[in-house]
């Protein structure tokens, strides 16, 4: 009689970790890493010779230890590829590793089904005759030798998945580099940060700016001014100082080729705008503060002479943006482009001095912003449509962001916008949360999106809005019953919006409609500057309150301001003084 042994069965490997096509991605995304550090070591190469351009201590600094960084982006970009090639190399194999296993386990669950069934006939194998003993013996001998089998496949198995797993770590541990190797990436990692193509916040790239030692910020400006000088975020000192390099570049380069008769159409208009630019700029350097007798300086915070087809983006300031308790940012309406910034540079030193008089003796800064593309003239669709007011108003936004997150404090912000440039502003305060403390909205010809002063960002509290009654552009709001084809929202100075409506009537009105009443919102001696010099300020008490324009529903909207004789002699300041006056007593 036959003795029947049935073998042990063989327990299954767990199945091997990670998944191919994770593995796959991250190979794919370390390439793109080794791509990066290719284009940064040859950007690095380019960059390393300024020319005449730039001498000094910090240029040697800059030029040793960006000569450095190509070298080490160059060997980063080979470590990464034999990286993404091991990752790829063991993306595949695993991929084999889990066929395999699923195939062991089919054949353990195949054999592990045999044993159940040789248990079974083992069980009543004394009562078997002796055929079917013999037969059960062998089948138990056949298992057994398909255990040892499968045993031996699973040592095969685990052995090749231990190396499989090894040959990636010494990959990746062959890959590491020291923190002194680490290092010469560093600098140049910085440097080019601004130039990702992804998007950067403003928070970013202030973060980035203050890691930088004050050589390598010298060494950012000097080797990538255009990305500096428009970085929102960046410090309005070095973008001033990046953009006056882009200004003085094109002057040089565009003012030899005129003079050798070369200059093209596009090339003349980027070079009246530079000229623009620059006489801006020196208005706002040679300007005097009328309390302290000093020079607060000009600022050149945005400088793109070729944007829009050559109407260009600019935006000038005068007193210290980056430290300023109270700072104003004016916006301005239809036909404005670059070649206007000096008439608003004159502007924003009248908003600067109006500021100053008569306030606490706060710092101030006041800056004129064209960063949109204004509507080309006042028979125009754009002029009385609002696709230019929402672009605008995403592009303001994103200015006020910046200019919030480049301050190591929270400065008092005044945004004002003037004609269609206040419906670009009532767009940004709407939409996209603009990051102001007051909103003031002067010659507007609609408040855009916004139904009332509550849809405003600011609150109803901190909006305010100026009309001179003869001004003809604010008779393009809505008010009451009737709306504008095509108009622009509604009339922000009537009673159904509920903002503070303050005085701004000119002494020379006189009894029509003329569009002259429509550009002088920042007159020396206006009611219209005192009152937007106090909103600047922080000192709404002073803000000189003007009775709302409404709709009695009977006949056309009524403003109240149209019969009120204008202020015309404002105490505090002679014709003589050169600046605003001091508005005592008002």
């Amino acid at each position: 009689m036959s003795t029947v042994m049935v073998p042990e069965a063989v327990v299954l490997l767990p199945e091997p970790d990670g998944d191919p096509s994770q593995c796959e991605q991250v190979a794919l995304d370390l390439g793109t890493q080794a791509d990066q550090c290719e284009s940064a070591a040859e950007t690095a190469s380019r960059l390393s010779d300024l020319g005449d351009s730039w001498i000094g201590l910090a240029f040697l600094t800059y030029q040793q230890r960006i000569t450095n960084a190509a070298a080490e982006h160059a060997a980063a970009a080979q470590v990464l590829r034999g990286v993404a090639g091991a990752v790829e190399a063991f993306a595949e194999q695993r991929r084999g590793h889990l066929a395999d296993w699923q195939e062991l386990s089919e054949t353990s669950a195949s054999l592990d089904a045999l044993r159940a069934q040789l248990l079974e006939g083992a069980a009543g194998a004394d009562q078997a005759g002796e055929d079917e003993q013999d037969e059960l013996v062998l089948r138990a001998s056949t298992l057994s030798v398909s255990y040892a089998a499968l045993a031996t496949a699973q040592l095969a198995f685990e052995q090749r998945v231990t190396e499989s797993e090894e040959d990636l770590a010494a990959a990746l541990e062959a890959a590491e580099f020291d923190d002194a190797h680490w290092a010469g990436l560093s600098f140049l990692t910085q440097v080019l940060a601004l130039a990702i193509p992804e998007p950067v916040s403003p928070q970013d790239r202030a973060a980035w700016w203050k890691n930088l030692s004050p050589a390598e910020r010298q060494a950012a400006i000097e080797a990538l001014p255009e990305l500096v000088g428009d970085g929102d975020g960046l410090p309005a000192s070095a973008r001033d100082a990046a953009n006056r390099i882009l200004l003085e570049r094109d002057l040089g380069e565009l003012s030899q080729k005129e003079r050798l008769g070369t200059l093209t159409e596009t090339e003349a208009k980027t070079l009246a705008n530079a000229r623009a630019a620059r006489k801006a700029l020196s208005q706002l350097d040679d300007f005097t503060d009328p309390l302290t007798g000093d020079k607060p300086g000009g600022t050149l915070w945005l400088y793109d002479p070729d944007a829009f087809s050559g109407d260009g983006r600019v935006a000038v300031a005068v007193g210290d943006l980056d430290t300023a308790d109270d700072v104003a940012v004016q916006v301005p309406g239809i036909t404005t482009e670059m070649d206007d910034a000096p008439g608003y540079a004159t502007k924003a030193a009248n908003l600067y001095e109006s500021a100053r008089y008569g306030g606490d003796g706060s710092s101030v800064a006041s800056m004129f912003w064209l960063g949109y593309d204004t509507p080309e003239g006042a028979v125009d669709i754009d002029t009385v449509t609002h696709g230019r007011a929402e672009d605008g108003g995403t592009r303001l936004a994103d200015a006020i962001d910046g200019l919030r997150a480049s301050r190591e404090d929270k400065a008092h912000l005044t945004v004002i916008g003037h004609s269609y440039g206040s419906t670009t502003t009532s767009y940004a305060a709407t939409d996209h949360g603009l990051a102001a403390d007051n909103v003031a909205l002067i010659g507007s010809p609609g408040a855009g999106p916004a139904e009332t002063a509550d849809d405003f960002s600011v609150g109803a509290d901190n909006v305010y809005v100026g009309r001179n009654s003869r001004d003809p552009v604010a008779l393009f709001g809505d008010e009451g019953w009737y709306h504008n084809p095509g108009g622009l929202g509604i009339d922000p100075s009537s009673e159904d919006f509920g903002a503070t409506r303050f005085e701004a009537e000119s002494a020379d009105r006189g009894w029509t409609y003329t569009f002259g009443q429509h550009s002088n919102y920042y007159d020396h001696d206006s009611e219209s500057l005192y009152n937007l010099g106090r909103i600047v300020d922080g000192d709404p008490k002073s803000v000189v309150g003007a009775e709302h324009s409404y709709d009695p529903w009977w006949r056309t909207a009524k403003d109240p301001e149209f019969g009120r004789e204008p202020t015309s002699d404002v105490p505090g300041r002679s014709d003589t003084d050169g600046g605003f006056g001091g508005f005592g007593g008002r």
